[in-house]
């Protein structure tokens, strides 16, 4: 038998890592019941989402219309050549037409689950990925600015407890190694568990799961709420030390080139110091001289007065 000696501190922060996730979990479920019951009615979003939909309907019909029309105009002017160009650019300019409306159409909205509220909780606390303000009502809106401001730090008082766990064990270039390994685990799990119709390739989940870990974010994302919080609480911490790892080592490397700056800086000022001084003299000489000619001048008035007297 054999035991693994860990650092005091190693097992500290662990402890207060565990205690952060439970509290994080309770945090999370109190603001999924709450974002739940704070979303906007689905009927209300239904009729916004039609009236979007006639009036994308009425902007392509249109410019169905304004392509018949350029159409017909140039078969009789035109050559055939020039006719099959100008086609072209205008069937190209309504397909984009068609494409844009059935972004607008096929746009995911949150189906009002409990799961999806979860998802949206997390993205508050966590700051990873967009939230639509559409699906909240006004009051759902201001509860989520409030939830979030006690949320993320939180949720920073967790990371910090899980890198300093880390920081113990996993030291230097060791945790960029550690992170990419991690993300290529976690694309993984998600490759084998979250198949869908789509096929994603392998290259696009690990971007996907790297968007996550970065809190960069992902506009629709196909990973399940549960699978992302549990990959994120570690990801996060390990995008979070690596991070600041690679801070540290741009800020050791640009520190001759800042010095460089700053010495060239403090010259420019001297530079400035010293054509201000040297302007200032010459105002002050400017000034003498001048004075020295109204005195000349007065006195050559004085002379000429006692002349005119004698």
């Amino acid at each position: 038998m054999f035991s693994i000696s860990v650092p005091p501190s190693f097992e500290l922060a662990m402890r207060r890592s565990i205690f952060f996730i439970l509290l994080i979990a309770l945090y999370l479920v109190f603001g999924a019941f709450a974002l739940q019951m704070m979303r906007r009615p689905a009927s209300e979003r239904k009729l916004e989402q039609f009236q979007l939909t006639s009036i994308e309907s009425e902007r392509i019909d249109l410019k169905r219309a304004e392509l018949l029309n350029v159409l017909w105009a140039e078969t009789v002017a035109r050559t055939e050549n020039d006719w099959y160009r100008i086609a072209n650019q205008k069937l190209n300019h309504y397909e984009k037409t068609l494409q844009s409306s059935s972004a607008l159409s096929s746009k995911e909205t949150n189906d009002g689950s409990f799961n999806g509220a979860l998802k949206l909780a997390f993205k508050l606390i966590t700051t990873i990925g967009a939230v639509e303000p559409d699906e909240l009502s006004a009051g759902g809106q201001l509860f989520a600015m409030f939830y979030s401001m006690a949320g993320i730090p939180l949720y920073l008082l967790y990371l910090t407890q899980c890198n300093r766990m880390l920081s113990s064990v996993i030291t230097g270039w060791r945790v960029i190694v550690a992170l990419f390994s991690f993300v290529f685990v976690s694309a993984v799990v998600v490759d084998i568990l979250e198949k869908d119709s789509d096929a994603k390739s392998f290259l696009y989940n690990y971007f996907s799961v790297y968007l996550h870990f970065s809190t960069i974010g992902e506009e629709s994302s196909n990973i399940g709420t549960v699978l992302m919080l549990v990959l994120c609480m570690t990801g996060l911490s390990l995008s979070s030390l690596t991070f600041g790892f690679v801070q540290q080592r741009l800020e050791k490397q640009l520190m001759s080139s800042e010095w460089t700056f700053s010495k060239m800086f403090g010259q420019l000022n001297k530079i400035k110091e010293k054509m201000e001084k040297k302007e200032d003299g010459d105002e002050i000489e400017t000034t003498i001289i001048n004075n020295h000619y109204s005195i000349a001048e007065e006195e050559e008035e004085e002379e000429e007065e006692e002349e005119d007297y004698e």
